[in-house]
């Protein structure tokens, strides 16, 4: 009976025992992890530089928004961009990159390195920065930090005689101007560093002298691969001291387009033709000649375009009073015009490839610095409302978030957010083309205005009135800072000497399309028939076109699609 009973009072205990145990792991240990913040305090890449205007290349650390921006030089592959040094606080943070983007991810040190002498040999720091690059500084909690590296390339044109030229890197293109005296035929290029500082041309630039008709150059970048590169087309082109393109070397006046010329030259005869043909060929146009007084003049048309053509002017006896060489423009096509590209830079969404500005829209207005507590894109893709199927079109969508932001689209770049009033907008991209107008199609579903901002201007909209939208295009001779909370800065299209050519949409017909696409040509309208030797392209289009005034609907949605420039 006693042993029974040691038995028991065992068994009792050891069940004590293992209640208590289970108990205490039930527990919840409710201390929290402590508050480490972290986050990267220095960061350097070979080729590092400073910024253009600049002479610090120290890089660009916006600690509240955990963002970095570099510049590196045009020696550097950002591809492969090697790290040389990484501080991080605190010390011992752990530091992630993403494994897809790493060289050699096996070998990325897993913490911050004061200098590639602080790490083993056979680390490997190169990482692939042709995006932004997350790095996540891991201490109790998780610190994301974003890099952006911008490569300068200093690219330099030099030339005897040269007055200015344009360089279209979008294109890969070049356009040198030179005095009237010059020779066509015998140009004398003293420097075309296209590749940069590090960079090679092919060929030699020195020894190619006849630019009667474009040529063609091979530049390659340190990092590139051998025999390849991209081409480059460069023209030279004559030109008066005030910019005026006289793009023809002979007697004769020509006015080039890409598609057409205007020709002008002197005869005493009012029976006198044109004759042209392309350079190569031997069989003559024949094109009929104006007389006014002592000058005859005629249009060219159904050219080529950035062809080579010959051109004379004849008598009714056929001897030849006057002949001149000439290069028609290239009829450049506007990038992602179909808007089938778009990507993804953090909360911003942007029409076109990552790494391919041209277009910009409202959007970084409204997810970036003190405009992310809006958190919209008023503007991105959308592959269900389109004209063509299987691609995209742009919508833009009004809306109200704190502030009434209206959706925009435009060649140019967002510049900066002026307080939580406004914002900076940079419009025009450079462009070496005349077009004749701008085609597309555009569906508009527009709501009552709902918001009517300062400053709004007399005999436009009120309150309650539907909402109207806007497509625009210009051609200029500069670029434009505006600044929608300063109306001094508003580009006066009309009035402005520096805006070349213009046209817009009917307002008439900016309204509800009731559900379907409605198709438009704006055919430009230009000032003068000289080119000037900067150009830069302006298209723009708005869900409110009073939204620089903080005027418009909160729901207006504005689609566009398969916008193209035409040359004929």
């Amino acid at each position: 009976m006693r042993i029974i009973n040691d038995i028991y009072k065992v068994t009792c205990r050891f069940c004590l025992f293992v209640f208590f145990v289970l108990v205490s792991c039930a527990i919840e240990n409710d201390i929290p992890y402590p508050i480490v913040n972290a986050g990267i305090t220095d960061i350097r890449v070979e080729g590092q530089r400073p910024a253009e205007g600049s002479s610090d290349d120290a890089a660009l650390i916006d600690a509240s928004a955990k963002t970095i921006l570099l510049y590196v030089n045009d020696s550097a592959d950002i591809s492969r961009l090697k790290l040389t040094r990484l501080v991080v606080n605190p010390r011992n943070a752990q530091v992630l990159v993403d494994s897809t983007l790493c060289a050699n991810p096996n070998k990325f040190p897993f913490a911050g390195f004061a200098s590639l002498d602080s790490i083993p040999m056979s680390s490997n720091t190169r990482v692939d920065f042709t995006k932004p690059v997350n790095f996540t500084i891991k201490t109790y909690q998780d610190y994301v930090w974003q890099v952006k590296v911008k490569q300068i390339i200093d690219r330099k044109v030099e030339a005897k005689g040269m007055i200015d030229y344009s360089i279209d890197e979008l294109d890969n293109r070049v356009i040198i101007y030179v005095g009237k005296g010059e020779n066509l035929k015998n140009i004398s290029i003293t420097s075309l560093a296209l590749g940069g500082a590090y960079g090679e041309v092919t060929p030699n630039p020195t020894t190619v002298k006849d630019f009667t008709s474009p040529q063609k150059f091979l530049v390659q970048y340190p990092w590139s691969e051998p025999n390849k590169g991209t081409i480059w087309t460069v023209y030279v082109r004559l030109t008066d001291e005030e910019g005026g393109s006289q793009p023809s070397a002979g007697d004769l006046s020509v006015n080039t387009w890409s598609k057409y010329a205007f020709v002008e030259g002197k005869a005493t005869e009012a029976n006198c033709s044109f004759e042209y043909v392309k350079q190569g060929e031997t069989s003559w146009n024949m094109v009929s000649a104006k007389a006014n007084g002592s000058k005859v003049s005629a249009k060219i048309e159904g050219l080529q375009p950035a062809t080579a053509y010959q051109c004379r002017l004849v008598d009714a006896s056929g001897s030849v009073l006057g002949e001149s060489t000439f290069t028609t423009e290239t009829a450049t096509p506007l990038y992602n015009g179909n808007f089938d590209l778009w990507h993804q830079d953090g909360k911003t969404w942007y029409a076109g490839e990552a790494g391919h500005s041209f277009w910009d829209t409202s959007n970084p207005g409204t997810t970036t610095g003190l405009g992310a507590v809006v958190n919209i894109n008023p503007t991105q893709g959308n592959s269900t409302v389109v004209h063509t199927p299987g691609g995209k079109s742009a919508e833009l969508k009004s809306q109200f978030k704190v502030k009434f932001a209206a959706a925009s689209l435009y060649t140019g770049s967002f510049g900066s957010l002026v307080g939580m009033n406004g914002a900076k907008i940079k419009f025009g991209r450079s462009f070496a083309s005349r077009p004749f107008a701008l085609h597309g199609f555009f569906q508009y579903a527009p709501v009552a205005v709902t918001h009517i901002g300062d400053n709004q201007p007399a005999g436009t909209l009120s309150k309650g009135d539907m909402d109207v939208c806007s497509i625009y295009i210009a051609l200029a001779k500069k670029q434009y800072t505006v600044d929608n909370t300063d109306t001094d800065t508003f580009i006066d299209f009309k009035g402005d000497n520096n805006i070349i050519a213009y046209g817009e949409v009917p307002v008439k017909e900016c309204v509800s399309t009731n559900g379907a696409w409605k198709e438009f040509t704006i055919n430009l309208e230009y000032k003068t028939q000289e080119k000037p030797g900067d150009m830069h392209l302006i298209i723009v289009a708005s869900a409110s076109k009073y939204g620089d005034y903080f005027t418009g609907g909160d729901g207006s949605v504005l689609y566009v699609d398969d916008f193209e420039l035409i040359y004929d």
